[in-house]
């Protein structure tokens, strides 16, 4: 039996690595493939085109369009551009800003996110960031390294500063505001699988009923590729190269976090960027999580929940909130969700 790689290729910082088909044929006729560089990571989408596109014509017009997209949600939600509605807000110390419809929206969703993990997921963690630095500059989807492994009061101070209850959301006004001095909102956790969603959106709006859109390690299936079911690979945290096993997925998000993803290797100990801020040091329950949720939002929010949680406890998140996913513990056991079938990878 022919395999194949999918038409969007999952990419080395994606714990799904690589996504393989496992049925004869070359998927839909005409794709049209986007990839580019945005928010920290690389972006691609794979779209089939719609009956009356039969030349493909109107779906390569729309990968354009996914472009534009993740360019002007980058321009609002990131945290290294001086201009955009966050970098104003951590400017702003105490005083509200101004921030556009879709940001003041996003923080909705991550402070309720933050309540309802009583806080084990949450965008005020970016004072943390001063002292992991694990993030990734704009125009690159490589992460700074990790030179040194930050001192206990350095984590102390920072983790003082963190706290999504001090986020003022100003309904009437439009405005953020943040009340504890020295706090900064990072959207890292959450903004790439908004973005995945605004442009699946953008895409049914235009008739698009077959296609694949990926922020990192946050994507969005829909439909079908050439008549089959996308197949998506659950990468092995350990073992490079290797798959867990497959996931079928169809009008739904996938999403991982791993602790191999971006992480350094100090005096013999893992240090990674999925930070438990009970504690403000990297969370040692998992060695990842994968996510299966209705929207890209739900699905990165969830993988780093489940992922701080582990084991059952991670399943237990997910079935709460009508998710199944895979959990691999920090000793290796791989945990599933009851009813969530993973195919075997094969050779």
């Amino acid at each position: 039996m022919k395999r194949w790689i999918l038409g969007f290729a999952l990419l080395p910082t994606t714990v799904a690595l690589p996504a393989r088909a496992a049925d004869d044929g070359p998927g839909c006729a005409h794709a049209a493939r986007l990839e580019v560089v945005a928010m920290g990571t690389q972006v691609r989408a794979t779209i089939c085109p719609r009956p009356s596109d039969a030349d493909g014509s109107a779906a390569q017009t729309a990968t354009k369009t996914v472009a534009d997209e993740f360019a002007r949600l980058e321009a609002l939600w990131s945290s290294w551009r001086p201009g955009s509605d966050i970098s104003r807000v951590n400017a702003a110390q105490g005083k509200a800003a101004a921030v556009a419809p879709e940001t003041l929206a996003l923080l909705r969703t991550a402070l309720l996110a933050s309540k309802q993990s009583a806080g084990l997921f949450d965008v005020t963690f970016a004072p943390l960031g001063e002292v992991w630095q694990f993030d990734t500059p704009p125009g690159s989807h490589e992460p700074t390294r990790l030179r040194r492994v930050p001192t206990k009061p350095e984590v102390a101070a920072r983790l003082a500063r963190v706290g999504w209850r001090h986020v003022v959301v100003g309904e009437k006004s439009g405005t953020l505001q943040l009340a504890r001095p020295g706090m900064a909102l990072n959207l890292g956790g959450i903004g790439k699988g908004a973005a995945v969603d605004a442009a699946v959106a953008l895409l049914r709006r235009q008739g698009f009923i077959d296609f694949a859109v990926q922020a990192g390690g946050d994507l969005y299936c829909a439909g079908h590729n050439g008549g089959r079911p996308w197949r998506v690979g659950i990468a092995h945290p350990r073992d490079k190269g290797k798959l867990l096993g497959l996931v079928l997925v169809r009008d739904a998000a996938f999403s991982t976090s791993g602790d191999y993803e971006r992480f350094a290797i100090i005096d013999g100990v893992r240090y990674h960027h999925i930070l438990d801020l009970r504690t403000g040091w990297p969370a040692t329950a998992s060695q990842s999580a994968t996510v299966l949720a209705k929207s890209a939002t739900d699905a990165e929010i969830l993988t780093k929940w489940a992922f701080i949680a582990g084991g059952q406890s991670g399943l237990d998140v997910l079935a709460g909130r009508g998710a199944k996913g895979v959990v691999v513990d920090s000793a290796g056991k791989v945990w599933t969700s009851n009813g969530l079938q993973v195919l075997p990878a094969g050779p």
